[in-house]
């Protein structure tokens, strides 16, 4: 088995893969492995201290663009003189691409060259929450796009869905943007149950909200570099596991006040006003010009800065399930514990599972296991220092983890 790929091997995976989609034809053997390897160099590279991140596809302007496009359809700009396809024009570029929704356009050549021609603008982008709309064919067809997210780091996709993911030298194919459903199956419940009133559209948009509030929370964390954790415990086992013998021994206990959590509240107050409205969806959340609405917004992203802040802080940071902030600082205490292997999930259901040692990962990672081996209705989301994410939790006597890839 392979401990590293090289981008021959990565294009050689590609291709294999790529035959069970029905994306455009990839190029030949030797045309692909150059524009992996270019797209690779340049993920090790920094623009003025920023490390380089950018999204690229691989398309003719036949391919991007149809005769009468809407307006709000994708914008294609081309360069009047190609750019040669190097690490360092992607280097010089990348601060133009910053922004997901925009792309970098490769093509090849009559002479079988590659060359940057132009840029790629599409309504939506590529990270996106769940229940947010993806990009759609009319926007990008299926052309191979590589999204280039921090050193050694690609995601491959033939247009909007991924295929292969390479992580540390090594061809995953099982990261994910989504928040899976399995790791939280059934852990976030009380918020919802003292709510019987809500019908399923509150009920989704509850989730999305929360969803929304966790992955801004670790994005601020994982854009600092120092790493972090976050813990949810069932809000009936915080005296238990806060305990002078419990699993968890804060620096810094907490309490909110006023009764219910901030997050809880703001939560709540976001659902009425989307009540009153008269619109229940994700969209309209993201999209609402009513100033209340977006003040609430504003302010739930606010609480989602203070979760960063606060992860800051060696230790852990710790939640009640329902988003009540518990402690920071936290010391996980569970040396009892022997664990020999984790479980790497290859889907997100969790159903495919990869054995691995559990001891790969770094600190917080083993904290994480060990925790939700010795409590098995807590979850555990570790950052590490270098921005990898890994959401933790306990099933069917096993921990198992799945690799976020944003």
């Amino acid at each position: 088995m392979a401990t590293a790929y090289y981008p021959a091997e990565i294009a050689h995976a590609l291709r294999e893969r790529w035959v069970q989609t029905e994306g455009s034809p990839l190029p030949e053997h030797a045309v692909l492995t150059q524009f992996l390897s270019i797209i690779y160099q340049a993920s090790l590279l920094r623009e003025e201290a920023r490390p380089v991140e950018c999204h690229v596809v691989l398309a003719t302007a036949a391919q991007l663009t149809a005769p009468g496009q809407p307006a709000t359809g994708p914008h294609v700009v081309a360069f009047g003189t190609s750019r040669p396809w190097n690490e360092q024009e992607i280097r010089r570029l990348s601060p133009a691409v910053a922004r997901p929704a925009t792309l970098l356009a490769v093509r090849q050549t009559e002479a079988g060259e590659l060359v940057l021609w132009g840029l790629l603008v599409t309504d939506t982008p590529w990270d996106r929450l769940p229940g947010s709309p993806a990009p759609t064919a009319e926007e990008v067809p299926p052309v191979l796009v590589v999204h280039v997210q921090g050193p050694g780091l690609l995601t491959c996709y033939c247009g909007a869905i991924r295929v292969l993911t390479l992580r540390a030298g090594r061809i995953d194919g099982h990261g994910f943007l989504q928040f899976p459903t399995a790791w939280s199956q059934g852990r976030f419940g009380e918020m919802v149950a003292a709510n019987s009133e809500l019908g399923p559209a509150e009920f989704a948009l509850i989730a999305l909200l929360g969803v929304d509030v966790q992955r801004r929370a670790v994005a601020r964390v994982r854009a600092g570099g120092h790493g972090g954790l976050l813990v949810f415990v069932p809000p009936g086992a915080v005296a238990e596991l806060l305990a002078p013998d419990g699993l968890l021994r804060p620096k810094y206990p907490t309490q909110e006040l006023g009764g219910e959590g901030r997050c809880s509240q703001l939560i709540h107050a976001i659902i009425a006003r989307q009540q009153a409205l008269g619109d229940m969806s994700w969209t309209y959340y993201q999209q609402a010009r009513d100033p209340a609405l977006r003040a609430l917004a504003a302010a739930l992203d606010h609480t989602a800065d203070l979760l960063a802040d606060l992860m800051a802080v060696d230790g852990a940071l710790v939640l009640t399930q329902n988003m009540e902030i518990v402690g920071f600082g936290v010391e996980i205490r569970a040396p009892h514990i022997a664990l020999d292997q984790v479980h790497r999930a290859l889907d997100l259901e969790g159903q495919h599972l990869q054995a691995e040692p559990a001891d790969q990962g770094g600190t917080r990672h083993r904290a994480a296991y060990r925790l939700c081996a010795a409590a098995p209705a807590c979850l555990a989301v570790a950052v590490s220092q270098d921005g990898g994410v890994q959401l933790v939790h306990h099933h069917a006597g096993r921990i198992i983890f799945w690799s976020q890839l944003t």
